[in-house]
């Protein structure tokens, strides 16, 4: 029966008849000779299974551009007086990682909202989210631009679903080592420029970026160096707090929180980005039960992928039984 309890946790509303004929066919497949079959059945079975910074099934910044819908479902925007002011990563059902510096004293918390599932600010998604937040908690020892410990924690007012558009992205324990040269990518709805402005309707940008030895960089051990010395291509004001992501396994890590940097995009000057592995024993201090590396998570349809949940079932359910009926065949 775990199949079943799995599916019913996993897809909401899907076609009830199409779990009990995949239950039938894993019976099938376990009663079969081979070990292997029913190992085999059981990997596929949870290979479709949704976690933390895996995007799920679809078509698929300054010197950046536009990102697609649903590529980077984690993208928070936390918004003051209505305004988006800085980034931020959904880490969980009701957590928010973001930077320090998104929260000067003279802010008042009833003022900020988070808004997620959302790809263009000024042309909302049917189903993006607009939360209070109920508590921010930040890095006693921020002490301004350019130091350590930029980084804190939002808690939301309530959980979110997982959907589509917005699924959490996995965090990085402090033994992950990503290799200096690693390709990741950095998103937000900053500044396509220094002292300029992103153009209406807002789409949610992306760019790549190459990490870079700290050495070179001369930062502090909780920090991050990534981009390019010709500049041309960088994080700027309003990307602020948002996620630095990673791919491992399949899954994307949020291995950076955007810092700060000299004015964006100058030569010689890559962007800053908080280490978040750094910060693994603050985060679990903070924010108890926080879970590192691949986590499994609950993923619901919304309007927008109303088909979603059964077309992946269908996807596999055809596999599964192509594979195991072909291995019984074969024995």
């Amino acid at each position: 029966m775990l199949y079943l309890q799995i599916l019913k946790q996993s897809f909401e509303d899907i076609d009830h008849q199409l779990i009990q004929t995949l239950l039938t066919i894993s019976k099938l497949c376990i009663r079969s000779k081979p070990i292997c079959l029913s190992i085999s059945c059981h990997l596929l079975f949870l290979s479709v299974l949704p976690v933390c910074g895996r995007v799920m099934p679809q078509n698929r910044i300054v010197g950046g551009k536009d990102a697609s819908r649903g590529d980077w479902p984690w993208q928070v925007s936390l918004q003051y007086n209505g305004q988006h002011a800085c980034g931020g990563t959904l880490i969980s059902a009701d957590w928010v990682l973001t930077a320090a510096h998104c929260f000067p004293k003279t802010s008042k918390l009833s003022h900020f909202k988070a808004n997620l599932g959302n790809y263009q600010l000024l042309n909302p998604e049917p189903n993006a989210k607009w939360l209070k937040l109920s508590q921010v908690i930040v890095n006693k020892h921020y002490a301004g631009d350019g130091t350590s410990g930029d980084i804190a924690l939002v808690q939301l007012e309530h959980p979110v679903r997982f959907t589509k558009s917005i699924l959490p992205a996995c965090l990085p324990d402090a033994k992950v080592q990503i290799p200096n040269g690693t390709l990741c990518w950095v998103t937000g709805w900053g500044a396509p420029q220094y002292g300029a402005t992103l153009r209406a309707p807002k789409t949610l940008q992306q760019l790549q970026v190459p990490l870079i030895d700290t050495r070179s960089c001369d930062i502090q051990d909780d920090m991050i160096c990534a981009g390019y010395a010709k500049g041309e291509k960088d994080a700027c004001l309003g990307d602020s707090g948002g996620p630095l992501v990673c791919q491992e396994d399949g899954a994307w890590f949020v291995v950076g929180i955007v810092s700060w940097g000299e004015m964006c995009a100058i030569p010689n000057r890559p962007g800053v980005y908080t280490r978040v592995g750094f910060y693994e024993d603050w985060i679990k201090r903070h924010y108890v039960g926080a879970q590192f590396g691949l986590v499994n998570v609950t993923y619901y349809r919304d309007s927008s992928s109303a088909l979603a949940s059964s077309l992946v079932l269908k996807e596999f359910l055809l596999l599964l039984t192509a594979s195991c009926l072909t291995a019984i065949l074969l024995t």
